[in-house]
């Protein structure tokens, strides 16, 4: 991957996004890598945010840097299916903290409150618990992927 350190510029608008979208105040170095088409923003060598725009915050992101995101809570069984890449039906959803529509992002967290993924929502939150039915988030980052595998290290810390 290469990796350089964002300029100026450009580190203050990522910046600038950062705060508005997970009112967050980031400080220190900051580095984008590109591989194929993906984007992966470093904070001080952490790889705490992937996609272009919006940036999105990684798992280990999330956990590290406390970066906050509407949210729903699962059940042990979507865990499991969530975290070897499976997309979030509505049945495994415990609880809604987002008023998600369709095209929002938001995290899955565990009962415990860890953040496990990072997904795009396929229906609005409001017809999910409605209908109690059907497929509500396409996962887009979990826990155990190639984004977590390079970025959990950083955890230990």
């Amino acid at each position: 991957m290469q990796r350089h350190v964002l300029s100026k510029k450009d580190a203050k608008e990522f910046l600038g996004k950062v705060k508005q979208l997970y009112n967050l105040e980031l400080e220190g170095t900051l580095e984008i890598g590109k591989e194929k088409k993906a984007v992966y923003y470093f904070v001080n060598g952490l790889l705490a945010f992937f996609n272009e725009d919006p940036p999105l915050p990684t798992v280990c992101g999330m956990v590290k840097l406390k970066v906050e995101m509407p949210y729903v809570v699962v059940d042990e069984g979507a865990v499991k299916a969530v975290t070897r890449g499976a997309d979030l039906f509505v049945p495994g959803i415990t609880e809604f903290h987002c008023q998600c529509r369709q095209g929002d992002y938001f995290a899955v967290k565990t009962k415990t409150g860890i953040p496990i993924a990072v997904m795009r929502a396929l229906m609005d939150a409001e017809t999910a618990q409605r209908e109690k039915k059907g497929k509500f988030g396409e996962n887009l980052h979990y826990m155990g992927d190639e984004i977590w595998e390079m970025c959990k290290g950083a955890l230990k810390g």
